[in-house]
């Protein structure tokens, strides 16, 4: 996850040539890269070493690489939105969270994963050795993946991974930590909420048919993981065009613990409690405390309107299988 705390630019710590040189084409079959890194993900906590060895490798697959390093989502949105070489993201599900909201103009992106959770990267099969994600970054094709389109009063965003109303939200809105690798700091999210829970009503409109529901969590996720690896929705494909809704009754903790149990192990949809279906359209309206978390993005607004937002990503991945 990009924080929001800097808003100065950091240092480059590399000795490419300058952006301005940079930009020039590359020689005849020498791709030219962009490799960014996210100071902030779990996986790499400003090593540059790690960083160095990337784009050691990204050379050795005849790349022309300029590496940068990220720690503010001004800094990031600036050097993205205005690229057109293929960038090569060194982070976790946040970076591509942050990709999804450049302003302008979104190039081709490549992820090597070095986040805790890391959900896009599993669902799309992303390999994790860094010589094999190097290989596929330099060689693979990019592919079209779909964002959720978030309209709420105040706010207009597109997610990528989904979105959560109810304890899983509530934890998310307590939780204190510059990326997703404090354990402490979940733990103590989670118990917090826990300690609190109420059930949510929320007002339905799916496709036009309007309901009213009382949950204890509800999921409109656009991949099958969600938050800290849940296997929330296993169906959800992001280049389908539609949204998968995971509703998941709870009138208590005792109820809400069990159904946390199953989800975790990705056995809840067999549980009567949970009701899941498509839509490609989506109206909420939260009547109860619960705050709204967009990938990792929280806020208190409502309603909330989703839609599916195609091609919000040219991600490179393996061909499907």
């Amino acid at each position: 996850m990009l924080s929001t705390a800097t808003s100065t630019r950091v240092a480059l710590r590399d000795s490419s040539p300058s952006r301005a040189t940079s930009r020039r084409p590359a020689p005849l079959g020498r791709p030219s890269l962009l490799l960014v890194a996210n100071q902030n993900a779990s996986g790499l906590n400003g090593h540059a070493d790690t960083v160095d060895r990337v784009a050691s490798l990204l050379r050795q697959r005849g790349a022309m690489v300029e590496q940068v390093w990220t720690a503010s989502a001004d800094e990031f949105d600036s050097l993205v939105s205005e690229e057109e070489r293929r960038v090569i993201l060194l982070g976790g599900d946040g970076t591509l969270h942050a990709v999804a909201n450049v302003h302008g103009h979104t190039p081709e992106v490549a992820l090597l994963p070095l986040g805790r959770a890391n959900n896009i990267a599993r669902a799309l099969h992303l390999p994790f050795d860094l010589a094999a994600a190097t290989a596929l970054a330099v060689d693979g094709d990019a592919r079209p993946v779909d964002g959720v389109a978030l309209d709420a009063p105040g706010l207009a965003m597109t997610a990528v991974e989904g979105v959560s109303i109810g304890f899983h939200a509530q934890a998310r809105a307590r939780y204190r930590a510059v990326n997703s690798a404090d354990t402490v700091a979940g733990v103590t999210a989670a118990l917090g909420a826990f300690a609190r829970f109420e059930p949510v009503v929320v007002g339905l409109d799916v496709d036009g048919t309007l309901e009213v529901r009382r949950v204890g969590q509800l999921f409109v996720a656009n991949f099958p993981f969600f938050g800290p690896g849940l296997p929330v929705a296993p169906g959800a494909d992001p280049t389908d065009g539609a949204l998968e809704l995971v509703e998941i009754e709870a009138d208590g903790r005792l109820s809400l613990a069990a159904r946390l149990a199953r989800l975790r192990r990705g056995t809840h949809l067999r549980d009567d409690g949970v009701r899941s279906r498509s839509a490609r359209r989506l109206r909420i309206a939260i009547c109860g405390r619960s705050p709204v978390v967009a990938d990792t993005t929280v806020f208190r607004s409502s309603p909330v309107e989703l839609t599916v937002r195609p091609h919000a990503l040219q991600l490179v991945s393996p061909p499907a299988s």
